[in-house]
């Protein structure tokens, strides 16, 4: 199996790297949020309206517990069924 890049000039890696870190931006600000990342659909859709990009991450991490950390540099979420529910803080460790 051969994997290519897809970027074909540096733009579209600055358009990536935008993304990102609106991405991030976005799980900072719905972390000061009061209440709204209790519920996980209100989360998801929170980050919708303002432009969350799902499609875009960094990593992904395994939790202890076997679920998946979506990642967006230090910023994480897990995806629930009914939504998105934000990683606890950014200075935990993940794999602790």
């Amino acid at each position: 199996m051969e994997i290519t890049n897809n970027f074909n000039s540096p733009t579209q890696i600055r358009k990536v790297g935008i993304t990102l870190d609106k991405n991030r931006a976005l799980l900072k600000r719905l972390r000061q949020k009061d209440n709204i990342n209790l519920l996980a659909d209100r989360s998801f859709k929170w980050l919708r309206v303002k432009g969350f990009d799902f499609n875009y991450h960094t990593h992904i991490d395994s939790l202890p517990d076997g679920r998946l950390a979506v990642m967006c540099y230090e910023e994480g979420y897990v995806i629930e069924v009914d939504g998105v529910i934000l990683l606890p803080s950014p200075r935990a460790s993940l794999l602790a």
